[in-house]
This record gives structure tokens, C-alpha cells and sequence, in this order.
């Protein structure tokens, strides 16, 4: 299910104060974070940062091996994308372009990545309280992915969303 919320992404609180923030985008396979949201999540969460870039160098930065593949990454308490008093928010990285891909390729990758994210997060939240929902569906929360850099039309990325049980997708629009 996608909920659509006016504002910022990066000032996104739980309705449950204890619970932990999954915030998502999409990335590339260099372990560069130099534009779009990427380079604002670098700025406000940069404990995030380096072991995004340690996981694709551990890959040989290989998009055969990070395509469709997600990782989530803990902030630290002292990012200043944090907000007092709230646990430190985690960040999703989905692989879905490495720049040279077509839109339906990415598309293809998204759908991968978020399968692969919901698997890591089901094994999380035995460890932490992730942020859910009152019918126990788990919210991750994200920009019009791909939509900016990646350059795919925001509905492709929004049918592959669409499909997927089991989540509350909050996607966070500036309109």
C-alpha cells in the first residue's frame, strides 16, 4: 500500500515514539552517494555513509552482484538527521541502477531490492521495534525513488510498489 505525505522525507516521525524509521532510496553501485537524496541522506546521516561504501567496494563495486540487492544501514544517534529523543533512524539502500540500465531494467531491480529489503527487514525486527503499523504491516518510507537521477517515470516505479504485501510504503512528495 503507498501513502502519499507532503513534506520531508528526513523529518518523518513514527506515530510510535520507540519505534525505529525505515528511511529508503535508491542507489548506484559505485559507493557514491553525489547526488540527489543520496547526497542529502550522506549530509544528515553520515555514519550511514561509509559502510554503504565499504559494502559495494566489498563487491568490487559489481553491479551483477548488487543490482537488486539491498542493504539497511543504522544511523548513529549523533547524525544530525536525527531527531532527539526518537531511536536513530536506519537507512535502506536499494541497488536498482548502476547508470547504464533502461527504465524497464530498473524497474526490474527495484522489484528485486524490495523483496530483498522486506526479507532483511522481517529478520530486523526480531532485534529492534521497526516502525509499523496498527494491523502489524511494516512502514518503510522513501522519495519518488528512481524518479530523479535514475530517470524512470515515477509510475513504473509505483506499479512495482503497488504489488508488494505486507508493507506501508510512505512516499514523500515536496508538491
Amino acid at each position: 500500500m503507498i501513502r502519499y505525505i507532503k513534506g520531508d522525507l528526513l523529518g518523518h516521525i513514527p506515530t510510535n515514539p520507540k519505534a525505529v524509521s525505515i528511511l529508503a532510496h535508491a542507489c548506484n553501485c559505485h559507493g557514491s552517494w553525489g547526488g540527489g537524496i543520496a547526497n542529502v541522506i550522506r549530509r544528515k546521516f553520515p555514519s550511514t555513509y561509509s559502510p554503504y561504501s565499504r559494502h559495494c567496494q566489498d563487491l568490487g563495486c559489481d553491479p551483477s552482484k548488487l543490482l537488486g540487492t539491498s542493504i539497511v544501514i543504522p544511523s548513529e544517534s549523533t547524525d544530525s538527521g536525527n531527531i532527539k529523543g526518537l531511536p536513530p533512524k536506519y537507512i535502506a539502500c536499494l541497488f536498482t541502477s548502476d547508470f547504464s540500465e533502461s527504465s524497464g531494467e530498473i524497474v526490474g531491480y527495484t522489484e528485486k531490492a524490495v523483496k530483498e529489503l522486506l526479507r532483511q527487514l522481517e529478520e530486523l525486527r526480531s532485534e529492534v521495534s521497526l516502525e509499523s503499523e496498527p494491523d502489524g504491516r511494516l512502514v518503510v518510507n522513501m522519495p519518488k525513488i528512481n524518479a530523479g537521477i535514475f530517470n524512470v517515470p515515477w509510475e513504473k516505479t509505483e506499479a512495482v510498489l503497488k504489488k508488494v504485501e505486507g508493507v506501508q510504503f510512505n512516499v514523500y512528495v515536496f508538491e
